[in-house]
């Protein structure tokens, strides 16, 4: 079985650098479109906190007075056609900020035929046939370099050498109070051109489906499908709970009335507590009664106020 998957991650190395090449003699070209355009992606798969930041960098641009929308793909809709990361950015910013589909290149073009001057790619690191000014990449210090090989023998979708495209590295998820330069140290060895920092996702409250105020406390059952279901668990017990249970769905998940009332029930008098992206997905008719929302927030550790500058155009 070792044997079958390195095969298949070279074969994943080998369409990775055709790709590139054919980029870089000219064979294939992406396009530019009419605004700023700048891309949060990841390295690996898994939930290294790319919404929280796009939502965090949006509502900073939108405070400045920029022009910003949001492009996003509408990964395994729901019942009402659309995407779980759709809906939570629509909720926060609008839907005339929000542009979702299957084409990120046709979205930047129409969110820049809007008027937005600058348009933010959620997991968009590995679009090639989109033009930027800057590729923002997350590496989550839980699991920094992906298993350290390609998918499918590891978590890389592309091999370490391509944050050499990137122009801000952030390493997220630190812990309270960690020191980031160790992490820090390790991602200029291998972006030595890049700005890099730091930030963690902090409890911002717990409220109600309804969103009255939940007081954190008392046990609770962690029920997400999210890309990283243990981060979640943790931001649970530093909001005030314990003891905190974990229940994991496989990522973007859409919960069904059945799964929902198992789960209410496995929680038994605590709190059965989801994060604000599963919440869009819990259904109509499930029970709401202890099921609570947990709040999180971007929080820079180190180098923030220059990423920011950045992304906006601000330095370079």
């Amino acid at each position: 079985m070792a044997g079958a998957l390195s095969l298949l991650a070279r074969l994943t190395e080998f369409a990775w650098e055709t790709r590139r090449r054919l980029y870089e003699i000219g064979l294939l070209s992406p396009e530019r479109v009419a605004a700023r355009v700048v891309s949060i992606g990841n390295l690996s798969v898994g939930g290294a906190g790319k919404t929280t930041l796009v939502l965090h960098l949006a509502a900073a641009a939108r405070a400045r007075g920029v022009a910003v929308a949001v492009v996003t793909r509408r990964y395994r809709p729901g019942p009402g056609g659309r995407g779980d990361e759709e809906l939570l950015y629509q909720r926060a910013l609008g839907a005339g900020h929000t542009f979702a589909g299957t084409n990120k290149r046709l979205l930047a073009r129409a969110a820049a035929a809007a008027g937005h001057t600058l348009v933010l790619i959620d997991d968009g690191f590995s679009h090639w046939g989109l033009e930027r000014d800057l590729d923002v990449v997350l590496l989550d210090r839980t699991d920094l370099w992906g298993g350290g090989e390609l998918l499918p023998a590891g978590r890389l979708r592309e091999p370490l050498r391509a944050l050499q495209r990137a122009g801000v590295v952030v390493v997220s998820r630190l812990g309270a109070e960690e020191d980031p330069e160790p992490w820090l140290a390790q991602v200029r060895r291998c972006a030595p051109a890049a700005f890099v920092a730091a930030a963690r996702h902090v409890p911002a409250g717990v409220h109600a489906l309804d969103g009255a105020s939940v007081r954190a406390a008392g046990p609770a059952r962690v029920l997400t499908a999210t890309g990283n279901p243990d981060a979640v668990a943790v931001s649970a017990a530093e909001a005030g709970f314990a003891p905190v249970t974990l229940s994991a769905y496989r990522d973007h998940h859409w919960f069904s009335r059945t799964e929902c009332a198992r789960e209410h029930a496995a929680a038994g008098v605590g709190t059965l507590l989801l994060t604000a992206k599963d919440a869009v997905r819990w259904p109509a008719g499930a029970p709401r009664e202890r099921v609570a929302v947990l709040g999180t927030r971007w929080q820079w550790c180190q180098g923030g106020e220059e990423a920011e500058s950045r992304i906006e155009g601000a330095s370079s």
